[in-house]
């Protein structure tokens, strides 16, 4: 009963949050949408508003704002950026072990070219389904309880994966190791943005770099294992004893997630972010939260932490906003309404309840297609599904598709190929980190980036027909570059342009999509295969271009709001 009267409770509040969207439309379109004003000060002051309107900020949320930066940026929420993205680097690292092994496994069980995609569906089956629970968990239970036990889940069927004596089981394995993999980018995305002061929030984008990392290691280990330890390209195999680099590599990838798991949860002790604590529990664990921040950046407390109205001096760790407030500098201002009590604790059994409790998921995901929410949902949802369509299509496949290239058809060649692409793209996330923050902001850096990563596959498509294998490193290098800048300013986009209350379901749910892609196109890919090898890849460009297309439609530009 208690879970009960939490979720109408939250649902409520979700409900009036929606109904504040929608009033922030007609203000919004007064000063045209995307850009901030430059010449008029009163569009200037009413584009503000109508920023703050569309994300749906309370006086609470404006003054918990305000005091994140005071704050400001330090040793705090620099861990915490190198935990979050640890999440980031298992997410890729898994997602590019499966394209790795792929061929490896094909040879193992005798695989045909139409089922082979089965594996990495049944990889993708279980982001899907880890997207849609541990989203939703993290809006109603607290950010840290999927930041706990995503990886745990990932690093248990990762090793049982690696044991797997037959192909369905492999996919059974495959699919739960995706189940706990799959809540990382949501939900750690979240919680580094809902951490970092307004004008620090472009370094979300630099979680792509760790992203990025991710794929970079696992390329490494595949190069260094599966040469040496699979089928020779030609002759006889016994698969039993000489093809068994997949499985090792299985296992190295499994005990790296444990010692991520290790250092998210023994480094330091992380903190429920600021923004859940306001939607859900009241003021004074708010503040509390933040001066225990404050402490651990170098600043000094006057008073205990407990009591939620002492003042803070700020130290080495801390800065003045300048803004000549008189307000302390982590204190609510006495005109705030009373503060509500924190919400009773739910047992096991009642959160258990809740988790499964579809019509409470439903109220969540309503507000979301609010009148003035509805274009932004859907044309975000559609780009992560087309995005994650076209650009898998090409990632799940490359290892197949370098050995089908003349001149990389050994196995060597082929994972030092692969490396190259995945290193490739960590240039991609710095140069996203910088662009969305210049005049481009974050629509056009996307849109543009998803652009040429369609150009870039024509160029593989023709190379390889071509047989120009130095063409095909360079069109698969740009790839790498642009798809993942691409990325970054999606997975940074995402979550600022959803309000704290519906982030985790807006983002879980995006992946969650986007996984569905990631299921099909798979299947797709291996059956177009086996028509010819180029048909996948110009479907992929078409989903590209479809995607910027999307891009360049958002209505809403994120680089100056609050998140």
């Amino acid at each position: 009963m208690l879970a009960t009267d939490e979720n109408s409770q939250q649902a409520a509040a979700v409900e009036e949050g929606s109904q504040i969207v929608h009033r922030a439309t007609d203000a919004r379109a007064a000063c045209s949408g995307r850009s901030v004003c430059s010449a008029d000060t009163a569009c200037n002051v009413s584009m503000e508003m109508a920023e703050r309107l569309a994300d749906g900020e309370s006086d609470s949320e404006q003054e918990l704002n305000r005091m994140i930066s005071n704050i400001g940026f330090g040793r705090y929420h620099r861990r915490v950026l190198a935990l979050c993205g640890l999440g980031w680097t298992a997410d890729n690292a898994w997602m590019q072990c499966t394209a790795c092994i792929l061929p490896r496994v094909q040879r193992h069980f005798g695989i045909s070219n139409g089922r082979i995609g089965l594996l990495s569906s049944c990889m993708f089956l279980g982001l899907m389904c880890g997207a849609l629970v541990w989203g939703p968990v993290s809006d109603r239970f607290g950010r840290l309880v999927p930041y706990r036990w995503t990886l745990v889940v990932s690093a248990t069927f990762g090793l049982l994966a690696s044991a797997a004596p037959s192909f369905p089981l492999l996919c059974v394995c495959l699919f739960g190791l995706g189940s706990g993999v799959g809540g990382n980018m949501p939900v750690d995305g979240a919680i580094f943005l809902e951490f970092v002061p307004r004008e620090k929030r472009h370094l979300l984008t630099m979680l792509s770099v760790f992203f990025s990392a991710g794929s970079v290691l696992t390329s490494a280990v595949a190069l260094a294992l599966l040469p040496p330890f699979s089928c020779p390209d030609e002759g006889p195999c016994d698969v039993g004893k000489q093809n068994n680099g997949w499985r090792y590599l299985l296992v190295t990838v499994s005990l790296l997630t444990i010692a991520m798991v290790v250092l998210r949860n023994g480094w330091f002790r992380l903190y429920e972010t600021p923004k859940f604590l306001l939607q859900n529990r009241g003021r004074s664990d708010v503040v509390v939260v933040l001066k225990k921040i404050a402490t651990f950046n170098g600043a000094k407390a006057q008073a205990a932490p407990e009591d939620a109205r002492s003042p803070l001096v700020p130290g080495d760790g801390g800065s003045n906003d300048g803004s000549g407030s008189e307000h302390s500098w982590l204190e609510w201002p006495e005109s705030e309404e009373e503060e509500s009590p924190a919400p009773a604790r739910v047992g096991l059994a009642a959160r258990l309840r809740a988790a499964v409790d579809v019509k409470a998921h439903i109220k969540l995901v309503r507000p979301l297609f609010a009148p003035g929410l509805r274009r932004t949902t859907s044309l975000v949802w559609a780009i992560w599904g087309i995005v994650a369509m076209g650009f898998t299509m090409f990632n799940v496949f490359l290892p197949k598709l370098l050995e089908a290239t003349p001149g990389s058809s050994s196995q060597v060649s082929v994972y030092r190929d692969a490396l190259i692409y995945a290193v490739s793209g960590v240039p991609g996330s710095l140069l996203g980190a910088w662009l969305v923050d210049t005049r481009l902001g974050r629509i056009y850096s996307m849109t543009i980036a998803t652009a040429v990563s369609g150009l870039a596959l024509i160029g593989f498509a023709f190379s390889t027909k071509a047989h120009i294998p130095a063409l095909t490193i360079v069109a698969s290098s740009v790839f790498g570059l642009t798809s993942t800048l691409m990325f970054a300013v999606i997975y940074a986009y995402t979550p600022e342009v959803f309000r704290p209350a519906v982030r985790g379901t807006a983002c879980g749910t995006a992946s969650a999509i986007g996984r569905v892609a990631g299921i099909l196109a798979p299947l797709i890919t291996g059956l177009l295969l086996e028509l010819n090898s180029t048909i996948p890849l110009y479907v992929s460009v078409a989903l590209l271009w479809a995607a910027a297309v999307c891009m360049f439609m958002l209505p809403i530009e994120t680089r100056d709001i609050a998140a």
